[in-house]
């Protein structure tokens, strides 16, 4: 890993443990093989649940997408809840954060992404949209230092009837629909609220 792609994973790491002071944080092991790699120094992180908390969601957290900045000055990482600890939830955090890392395919508010399967195997969802980090620590959100700044952002996994409420209508409408139906969007599987 190129030394400022190492100092990245390691200011990612501090920020994360920050923002979440009572979770164990590790680098997760990517796999070598079956992953698009426009990233290849990417990290991905996983924050377990806080002690006495077993069913807190598990958070996945990218550290690298961020590493060339955007046209609006910022890079981006990206942040993923699973039911349990998951090698496919972690890759799937590093799968949005390589797509993103192409041109082609540059991640943004309300997007909504085709998964093509489920998630996570057995989940009801198969889309992901990009929405804020709306029910963390308001501190996640942003991270700034004296080699940039890097906005991480939320990956909600949704079904195909929301996603397509989602392309209709908006993030807004959906995040209203999801907050009026309480809807556990970190559960393997769940109705649509739509």
């Amino acid at each position: 890993m190129a030394e400022s792609q190492r100092e990245l994973a390691e200011t990612v790491r501090a920020h994360l443990a920050r923002v979440f002071p009572k979770r164990e944080i590790a680098q997760v092991e990517l796999p070598a093989a079956g992953l698009v790699m426009n990233l290849p120094a990417l990290a991905v992180f996983e924050v377990a649940p806080p002690p006495g908390e077993p069913r807190a969601p598990w958070l996945y957290a990218t550290a690298g997408a961020s590493a060339e900045p955007m046209d609006d000055g910022f890079g981006l990482e990206f942040v993923l809840c699973a039911p349990a600890r998951s090698a496919e939830a972690a890759k799937l955090a590093a799968m949005v954060a390589n797509l993103h890392a192409d041109p082609r395919y540059p991640m943004s508010l309300g997007q909504v992404l085709e998964i093509g399967h489920p998630w996570l195997p057995g989940g009801s969802a198969d889309h992901l949209i990009v929405a804020l980090p709306s029910i963390f620590d308001p501190e996640l959100e942003w991270l700034s230092d004296r080699s940039g700044t890097a906005r991480f952002i939320w990956l909600v996994p949704i079904t195909s009837r929301e996603a397509a409420f989602a392309k209709q209508h908006g993030l807004d409408a959906l995040h209203s629909r999801l907050g009026a139906a309480q809807a556990d969007v970190a559960a393997l599987a769940r109705a649509s609220v739509v």
